[in-house]
C-alpha cells in the first residue's frame, strides 16, 4: 500500500538509533507514525499536493528524548504553586526568601516550599523556631531539594499531631529536642506523614502545573516520560489531561510500594492500575521500591559502616522482605524499578533479584536500579548477569563542595573515588538509561549530557575540576541512554526510542551537531522542533 505524507522532513543530519538503518537524509510521516526512512530522493517520493515539507538544514534529527526517572506531576505541581529555595546558600536567604513568599500569599493555609540543601542546612540550623518566625502563625512544610528531608514550624507539628509521645514513622523520624519534642527537622516517610495533614492540591492545580511544564520539556526536546512514583490519583490526572488533549508527553509510570503494606494488598492495586493504564499514552507496568534514602540526610545503606559515625542506615525493606516482594512482582510480570544510593543497598536489590529469578525464571523483565551512586566490586557484573538496567543521573556527578564534603566525611577518600561509577558499570555490559529525578535536579537533558561526558559542572573547560573523571562515558552512550536504551527501560521501544519505520513521529530536531561540538558546548545546544506522534509540540521562534 502506498501512502502519501503528511509531513517529510529532508535534507536531515539524521541519526536514527536504529542498528540496521543507523543513519539517513529524510523521512516521511503518515498520521502519527514514521513510513519511509531514506534519502531525499526516496523520500520526496511520498510527497503529495498538501504534504508539509520539513527543511532540517543539515542540522541534527534524534528520536525525541525519554525521561525515564523523575517526578514530574508531583515537582509540576510543586513548582508551580510553593516557594522555590534551590539557590538558597545562607540562613538569611533562605528565610528571607519564606517571609517574601509567605507575605506575598497571605491566602494560603501552609506555606510550603521546596529545594534547602540538605548538605548545607541540617537539623542542628533548621528548628522549628527559625521557621515560625517567617511564617505568620501560619503551618509550613519545606521539602529538601531531593524530598528525603523536610523542615516543619511548631504550626505544622500541632496540626499534624506530632508530639513527644509520637512515635517515629515507618521509614522515617522527627528531629528530636532533649524532651522529645519535635525540633523542626524530618527525615525520608516522616516528611509524607506531615504533609498528609496539609491541604492537598486540587485536580485543578494538578492540571495546571501539568500543562506548562509538559510544553517547557517538548520545549527541551523531551517526549516521554516515567513517573517514578505514580498512586492511582496521578494515573487519574495523567488520564484526564491526555482525554483534555494536553497531554504532550508519553507517560510511563512505576507506583510506589511500602514496607510496612500488605503485600497481597498492594499486588491487587497494582494489577488493578496496569490493567486500567495500559494505552500508549498513559500506562503503569511497574513497581517502585525505595530501600534506601540518601548520603546527605545519613539515610543510604552501605555495606561498610561510615567512617566518621562506625554506623550505617538501615535497609527499608529487609533482605527477607526484599526477596518475598520481589519474587511477587517479578511473577505477575511486573518490572521492578528500585531506589539505591548505597552500595548496601545495591547489594540487597541484586539479591532480590537473583531470588526473583530463581523462584520464577529468567524472563524480559528489565528490572532496574535507580540513582547507583556506589557499587561493591563483587557487584559490577551481576547487572549484565541477571539483565538489570541502570536508571542513572549523571547531573550527580559533577564538583560539588557542600555534598563532596559530607561524602568524604561519610565515606573516606577511597570510598568517594568510586561514587557514580557510569562507565564502569556501562564497561561491564550495563544497559544505561539517563534521567534526571526532576525536581532533584534540572531535567535539562543537554545539561545533564554534558556533565554524563565531563563530570564537571556547567561552564567548566579541560582544565576545570572533575568528579571522578575515569567514569566519563562518550556521546553515543549519553544519546542512547535518552533514546532507544530509554525507551527500552520504559518497555516502549517497539514504538518509540528510534526512527524507524512504523513506530511513532517522536523526534527532534537540535541547532547543533552533539557528535562533532566539543563536550563543553553541549548545554548550550537548543531545540529547534519537537514532534510527538507527527505533531508539533514545540517550535523555536527562529524556525
Amino acid at each position: 500500500m502506498s501512502y502519501v505524507a503528511d509531513k517529510i522532513i529532508i535534507n536531515g543530519n539524521i541519526h536514527t538509533m536504529d542498528d540496521i538503518n543507523v543513519k539517513a537524509e529524510a523521512l516521511a510521516i503518515y498520521g502519527d507514525k514514521i513510513i519511509a526512512v531514506g534519502s531525499n530522493a526516496d523520500i520526496q517520493m511520498f510527497a503529495g499536493d498538501n504534504t508539509q515539507i520539513i527543511d532540517a538544514k543539515d542540522q541534527l534529527v534524534l528520536p525525541g528524548f525519554q525521561d525515564t526517572h523523575l517526578h514530574f506531576q508531583a515537582t509540576s505541581a510543586d513548582f508551580f504553586h510553593y516557594v522555590a529555595l534551590h539557590e538558597m546558600k545562607t540562613m538569611d536567604d533562605l528565610l528571607n526568601e519564606i517571609e517574601r513568599f509567605s507575605r506575598e500569599h497571605p491566602h494560603k493555609k501552609w506555606i510550603k516550599g521546596i529545594g534547602f540543601n540538605p548538605a548545607i542546612f541540617n537539623e542542628n540550623t533548621l528548628t522549628k523556631e527559625r521557621l515560625d518566625a517567617v511564617t505568620g502563625g501560619r503551618p509550613a512544610l519545606i521539602f529538601s531539594f531531593d524530598y528525603h528531608s523536610g523542615w516543619a514550624n511548631s504550626e505544622a507539628f500541632r496540626v499534624a499531631g506530632v508530639t513527644a509521645a509520637s512515635p517515629e514513622p515507618a521509614s522515617g523520624s522527627y528531629a528530636r529536642c532533649p524532651d522529645g519534642s519535635p525540633k523542626g527537622y524530618i527525615y525520608e516517610d516522616a516528611i509524607w506523614a506531615m504533609n498528609g495533614a496539609s491541604p492537598s492540591f486540587s485536580n485543578e492545580d494538578y492540571s495546571e502545573g501539568m500543562q506548562h511544564y509538559c510544553k517547557v520539556f517538548n520545549q527541551h526536546g523531551i517526549t516521554g516520560i516515567l513517573d517514578a512514583a505514580a498512586a492511582r490519583k496521578a494515573m487519574e490526572n495523567y488520564q484526564a489531561l491526555n482525554q483534555q488533549g494536553q497531554l504532550t508527553l508519553r507517560v510511563a509510570a512505576t507506583s510506589k510500594i511500602f514496607a510496612h503494606l500488605p503485600l497481597d494488598e498492594q499486588m491487587q492495586e497494582l494489577l488493578s492500575m496496569r490493567e486500567t493504564y495500559a494505552d500508549d499514552m498513559v500506562k503503569l507496568h511497574s513497581a517502585k521500591f525505595f530501600l534506601d534514602g540518601v548520603l546527605e540526610s545519613g539515610t543510604a545503606t552501605l555495606l561498610e559502616p561510615r567512617c566518621d559515625t562506625g554506623s550505617t542506615a538501615a535497609l527499608m525493606f529487609d533482605q527477607p522482605q526484599i526477596n518475598a516482594f520481589f519474587a511477587a512482582f517479578d511473577k505477575e510480570k511486573f518490572q521492578l524499578h528500585v531506589h539505591t544510593i548505597g552500595d548496601g543497598a545495591v547489594n540487597a536489590a541484586l539479591n532480590g533479584i537473583e531470588y526473583a529469578r530463581q523462584m520464577n525464571g529468567a524472563w524480559d523483565s528489565r528490572h532496574q536500579l535507580a540513582h547507583i551512586q556506589l557499587v561493591t566490586e563483587d557487584d559490577f557484573p551481576r547487572f549484565k548477569q541477571l539483565g538489570v538496567y541502570g536508571n542513572v543521573q549523571p547531573l550527580w556527578a559533577q564538583p560539588d563542595p557542600d555534598n563532596d564534603r559530607v561524602a568524604l566525611e561519610m565515606l573516606g577518600e577511597e570510598r568517594c573515588r568510586q561514587i557514580f561509577p557510569i562507565a564502569e558499570l556501562v564497561r561491564q555490559g550495563m544497559v544505561c538509561a539517563l534521567s534526571s529525578d526532576w525536581g532533584v535536579s534540572t531535567f535539562d537533558p543537554f545539561a545533564i549530557m554534558q556533565t554524563a561526558l565531563t563530570r564537571q559542572g556547567s561552564g567548566a573547560n579541560e582544565n576545570s575540576p572533575a568528579h571522578n573523571p575515569q567514569y566519563r562515558i562518550d556521546i553515543d552512550t549519553a544519546i542512547k541512554g535518552y533514546t532507544i536504551n530509554a525507551a527500552r527501560a520504559a518497555w516502549r521501544e517497539k514504538t518509540t526510542g528510534s526512527l524507524t519505520v512504523g513506530k511513532f513521529a517522536d523526534l527532534i530536531i537540535l541547532n547543533q551537531d552533539l557528535y562533532s561540538i566539543s563536550p563543553y558546548e553541549i548545554e548550550n545546544t537548543k531545540v529547534l522542533l519537537t514532534l510527538l506522534g507527527g505533531k508539533e509540540v514545540y517550535r523555536d521562534a527562529s524556525c
